[in-house]
């Protein structure tokens, strides 16, 4: 249902109200394993792989996961203008299911967004009528950005909520960030972000996703634990994955 695959190393930027902001193009490749639950990063499953250029006010960035044994299993184009989302696609070529985003103005009134969400086997083609972009909306590709332009009000003990795209269901969800707790990583002073559904049902479909973010400095990410973008097969059927993603800090 939802997928939260690879989140960005960088800077953040500020979040318009009715917008998908993009975070800067830097760095220009970002890598990260995902390993299985449980498993003491022992076993790999997918290892991660973020590229962006950026040529005036576009900023084009792909995103890959990749099996140990070299298939690229999903592959995530996102084009931002001007730092604000105009189109994603998601294409996992082990499960056969492409999914899709756009950002339009609406045609009635010009000022307001309309955000349009396609999910669909390989060979359906289907399209669906823009809806409208609520605000603080957030993909996976911007959601440590958006952690970090609310640092602030996450130390204090604030919650942070937004919308998250779900493309299976071709609409977004209320989330929330709070600070969960403080912990120690290899010396260094760490911070745990609790990611939360609002809804009471919808946290009854996808457990809390937990993100370790330095406490001080460049609040560099190591690494999250919860529902990541590629699926896993188990049995005959592709299955939603929680797994572990570590970030390699070059």
């Amino acid at each position: 249902m939802f997928f939260i695959g690879g989140c960005l190393l960088v800077t953040p930027v500020n979040f318009a109200a009715d917008a998908i902001v993009a975070a800067p193009p830097e760095p220009k490749l970002v890598t990260g394993t995902l390993y299985e639950s449980g498993s003491d990063r022992k076993k790999i499953l997918f290892t991660f792989q973020r590229t962006a250029t950026n040529s005036g006010p576009t900023t084009r960035v792909k995103r890959k996961f990749i099996r140990p044994d070299g298939f690229v299993a999903v592959v995530e184009n996102v084009v931002y203008e001007s730092g604000q989302l105009v189109s994603y696609d998601m294409k996992e070529f082990q499960a056969n299911v492409w999914g899709d985003i756009e950002i339009s103005a609406d045609p009635k009134k010009p000022a307001r967004k309309k955000i349009s969400i396609n999910y669909r086997l390989a060979a359906d083609a289907k399209k669906h009528a823009g809806q409208n972009l609520p605000p603080d909306t957030l993909i996976d590709d911007n959601i440590y950005p958006y952690i970090l332009s609310h640092w602030d009000a996450l130390m204090r003990g604030d919650s942070v909520k937004f919308r998250f795209v779900s493309l299976e269901h071709e609409t977004t969800f209320g989330f929330r960030f709070v600070k969960e707790s403080e912990i120690t990583l290899h010396g260094l002073a760490m911070v745990r972000i609790k990611m939360e559904p609002t809804s009471l049902l919808v946290s009854r479909l996808i457990d809390p996703i937990y993100f370790t973010i330095e406490k001080e400095g460049a609040h560099r990410i190591a690494g999250y634990t919860g529902r990541t973008t590629p699926r896993i097969k188990k049995g005959k059927s592709w299955k939603y994955l929680d797994a572990e993603t570590v970030f390699d800090w070059k």
